[in-house]
């Protein structure tokens, strides 16, 4: 008789753990999924980037990207375009050697836009991508990802 009512509790432990094993994993399915569906995609727009050069004469490369109809977001990263490896760019940086990211509406003044821009590749053999988070002083906010095609500019710093 012990080793049966041992067996039952057993048992019985065994399927209580498992209905909240069971109850938990369904719990977690269920919020990753209306979790998920509330968010929107992310957007990529259409971009050109050109070969620039930075204040000091030395090698840039400028992303615009049309936004909106009236927004163009431009970044002006002061170094050679040719990044092998993802990068990300804070703006304004401290040290003012980075770039500068703005954004200049159609029939406003030029704005500076401050925040994050990751690169994952830069090189003249193909389109380069990248995504971006950045804000106005008054709080306009501007985030997406990119996919710039080379322009023809020819540019001579120096």
């Amino acid at each position: 008789m012990g080793f049966q009512r041992h067996l039952h509790k057993m048992t019985r432990r065994f399927l209580s753990i498992s209905v909240i094993i069971l109850s938990l994993l369904v719990i977690s399915v269920v919020w990753f999924v209306f979790s998920t569906q509330n968010q929107t995609p992310i957007q990529t727009y259409p971009a050109t980037i050109n070969r620039d050069c930075a204040p000091w004469d030395g090698s840039a490369f400028t992303v615009s990207i049309p936004y909106d109809s009236i927004s163009t977001v431009t970044l002006s990263i002061w170094q050679s375009p040719e990044i092998r490896v993802p990068v990300t760019f804070s703006f304004p940086d401290e040290t003012g050697r980075v770039g500068f990211a703005y954004t200049l509406p159609s029939l406003d003044p030029l704005e500076q836009l401050s925040g994050k821009v990751t690169f994952w590749r830069v090189d003249e053999e193909g389109p380069v991508e990248g995504q971006f988070d950045l804000i106005t002083d008054t709080g306009e906010h501007f985030n997406g990802k990119f996919i710039a095609e080379w322009g023809d500019e020819i540019i001579y710093c120096g």
